[in-house]
């Protein structure tokens, strides 16, 4: 049976998945997480910044001899927002790509969307009906709707948690101007990029990526970080918007002190917060329904 990896290099993680196809499932050999923050800088300078393609290389270093060890057949390397977004973005992910023997692709933002809707729902059975999708990056947020297998609408937002909080926060904890300003930005790019009215009558809206996974297990209260406890968790708007209130008032120590905050989260939180909440808003939607399946996932079947 043929064993595929993804390595999906997003602005604030990299990550890889290791898997088999078992009919139209997947049975997960290898899953990993590690912050890299490729997008450092991006925003402003429209580049990759050396200590960031050097965090990257290192990361698919680690990740290339578990790749060997499974004996993967195929890998196929996945760059988003923070490629898309630099001009010498486009060539790091191709050379790192040759220089490991994978395949490679920069996602258009509307393919990002459709992947991540399609993984996002692998792993909720239950979903039926019309479905939101809401993935909430490090530079850019997709959100597509439609029914289990086909979506009908795509946008990708230069939204993330990172380009919000390079942008915007200058002050630790971020001063109230600074929230409004952000605030005021994430709003105005929903309404330019969204048309409320092609949404549709939603009966579920899932939301993926580690934003949200890491605000479950905020409202979980896990001591220790559980995939299986997430998955699944439904964040109604009050819990969000009382845990970004919270958020916003600590400084990084105090988030950090948070169990399931690791350090490269804690910097780029509250930026994610606050575009959960303002999604929320903007969409109508009373709650998200937290998935721990992903683009990651889509991909790995496809492939």
């Amino acid at each position: 049976m043929t064993i595929v990896a993804i390595i999906d290099t997003g602005t604030n993680s990299t990550r890889m998945l290791v898997a088999r196809r078992a009919g139209n499932e997947l049975d997960e050999l290898a899953r990993l997480t590690t912050v890299t923050r490729l997008g450092e800088g991006v925003d402003a300078a429209g580049r990759l910044g050396a200590a960031a393609r050097e965090r990257v290389s290192r990361c698919v270093d680690e990740y290339a001899e578990i790749i060997a060890a499974h004996g993967v057949e195929n890998t196929l390397m996945l760059a988003t927002s923070s490629v898309r977004d630099s001009s010498d973005g486009e060539e790091f992910l191709a050379q790192l790509a040759r220089q490991h023997g994978f395949s490679c692709g920069i996602l258009p933002g509307k393919e990002e969307a459709r992947l991540s809707f399609l993984g996002a729902t692998l792993g909720l059975g239950h979903a039926s009906g019309r479905i939101m999708l809401v993935d909430i990056g490090g530079g850019s947020t997709e959100i597509a709707c439609g029914v289990r297998g086909r979506i009908d609408y795509a946008r990708s937002l230069r939204l993330g948690c990172v380009r919000i909080s390079e942008r915007f926060f200058r002050e630790d904890p971020p001063a109230a101007t600074e929230l409004a300003g952000a605030a005021s930005q994430i709003d105005a790019t929903l309404a330019s990029g969204i048309e409320r009215g092609r949404l549709g009558a939603v009966d579920l809206a899932v939301a993926v990526a580690g934003t949200v996974t890491t605000l479950a297990a905020i409202d979980l209260e896990l001591q220790r970080y559980d995939r299986d406890a997430v998955h699944g968790h439904v964040l109604d708007r009050q819990a969000v918007d009382g845990m970004l209130e919270r958020l916003a008032r600590m400084d990084f120590s105090q988030r950090l002190a948070i169990a399931t905050v690791g350090e490269g989260r804690a910097d780029v939180i509250v930026g994610g917060a606050l575009i959960a909440s303002r999604v929320m808003e903007y969409t109508g939607v009373s709650s998200l329904t937290v998935s721990e399946t992903d683009i990651m996932d889509a991909a790995a079947l496809e492939l």
